[in-house]
């Protein structure tokens, strides 16, 4: 149960610092269109106090998911390549994986509609929150990934 609790929260971790940098890199990101100045092309300009500790982060989150595996014959290149499923070692844990997959699929299907709700307004969101788009979409894995392993620590504790 700890490893579910554990990868579960890292990829949420990683889902908000992806959407962290993709808005950092929206935010500095310029594109020219037959600029007589600038010239046609694009530009970005990015702190590298906003990258680095982001990369950071991003390497102890994934190091500790690392560590965290049960199957400890996989190298890191195959581990980090594939999808962090958790492994059904019996019948009764792929019957909970199942359980547990159905409910974030329903709780997916139910967010979703939510956001697209919520991008009606998006122009006024837009106008004070530019980097909405990037944190909605997190948000929305994040709730998949919370709903699994909520259904998983219910369903493996009957």
């Amino acid at each position: 149960m700890k490893r579910v609790i554990t990868q579960s929260l890292l990829n949420c971790c990683l889902y908000f610092l992806a959407a962290y940098l993709i808005s950092a890199i929206h935010a500095n990101l310029k594109l020219f269109q037959d600029d007589p100045v600038s010239g046609t092309g694009l530009s970005l300009k990015l702190d590298l106090r906003i990258i680095l500790p982001l990369i950071i982060i991003a390497i102890i989150v994934s190091g500790i998911g690392y560590l965290s595996r049960t199957d400890r014959s996989r190298s890191l290149s195959k581990w980090s390549t594939s999808t962090a499923e958790f492994s059904d070692s019996d019948e009764r844990e792929a019957q909970i994986t199942g359980k547990a997959t159905r409910a974030a699929y329903v709780a997916f299907m139910i967010s979703l509609p939510v956001l697209m709700i919520a991008f009606l307004f998006e122009q006024p969101l837009l106008e004070r929150y530019p980097a909405f788009p990037f944190y909605a979409i997190a948000l929305i894995l994040s709730v998949g990934t919370l709903t699994y392993m909520t259904a998983w620590i219910v369903h493996i504790r009957r």
